[in-house]
């Protein structure tokens, strides 16, 4: 064990550290100031460590990456400094001297999505909960700057959209690396850390900054009355097979159990609503 704190921990093997999120008490990951402190230390502890190669950072909970900001960032009262704080943090990430993975399985929604963007590469579980974007329609952790240099001018319209995207829809706008299915996740990130090994291939690093005092400013003057935590999608069968977050084997199975399960049993998994289509 690398790095051991309430919300965090880093663990390494064979030269591979992994960055765990897990933040008991809460539905799904989301960082305010303490843990966003917590993220710092541990990414220190895999900078000062000379043997590691690689990070890859995930959730350690069943359903979530990280959803975004902790409700309770509503009470902080300097914004601006909130942001700058993270900003230094997130470039810590993009900064570190060695490949860095975000393997995301489940809500990867806005600081959530910044985290991600902070990461070399981004391998995508392309399931009905997986999704990526910026519903609250703002940046405020150098997610814009990151964004910008894969989407070109049209990341800016993006994030003011608050549209989201499934795991394959963000692949193929050269947003994530790989997408792929629940079943195939343990062998497709086994086999892109070993592809790492065999042909290491660590960005040149240029500390870039461009746009984090204008994020800054925005997130200070936003009103964050609606921030909270946000899980999952509500889409019928045919929407979700068009979008990519199920494949047809998935979609099959998934009326099947509709079919084959009582009523009440169905409303257990409220992060995702499959409805069936006439």
């Amino acid at each position: 064990m690398l790095f051991e704190s309430t919300h965090v921990r880093v663990t390494a093997e064979y030269g591979v550290a992994t960055l765990w999120l897990a933040f008991p008490g809460d539905p799904v990951n989301a960082l305010d100031a303490p843990r966003l402190k917590e993220l710092d230390s541990a990414l220190a502890a895999v900078e000062s460590n000379v043997f590691i190669n690689a990070l890859v950072a995930r959730s350690a909970k069943p359903f979530g990456f990280c959803a975004g900001l902790h409700p309770n960032v509503v009470r902080v009262t300097d914004r601006a400094a909130f942001a700058h704080r993270g900003q230094r943090v997130f470039s810590r990430l993009s900064n570190l001297p060695l490949t860095t993975v975000a393997f995301i399985d489940g809500p990867c929604l806005g600081v959530g999505f910044e985290l991600a963007l902070a990461c070399d590469h981004r391998l995508c579980v392309a399931t009905p909960t997986t999704h990526l974007g910026f519903p609250d329609r703002f940046a405020c952790f150098g997610g814009s700057n990151r964004l910008r240099k894969l989407m070109g001018k049209s990341a800016s319209a993006f994030i003011e959209s608050g549209r989201t995207l499934s795991g394959r829809e963000a692949r193929d706008l050269g947003l994530v690396d790989r997408a792929f299915c629940a079943r195939r996740a343990k062998i497709e990130l086994r086999t892109f850390l070993d592809e790492l090994e065999r042909n290491p291939r660590v960005p040149h690093r240029t500390p870039d900054e461009t746009g984090f005092a204008q994020e800054r400013r925005k997130f200070a003057r936003i009103e964050l009355s609606g921030t909270g935590f946000q899980t999952g999608v509500s889409l019928d069968t045919d929407t979700l097979l068009a979008r990519g977050f199920i494949t047809p084997l998935e979609a099959e199975q998934a009326l099947a159990r509709i079919g084959t399960t009582p009523p009440a049993a169905i409303t257990e998994e409220p992060a995702l609503t499959i409805r069936r289509v006439a």
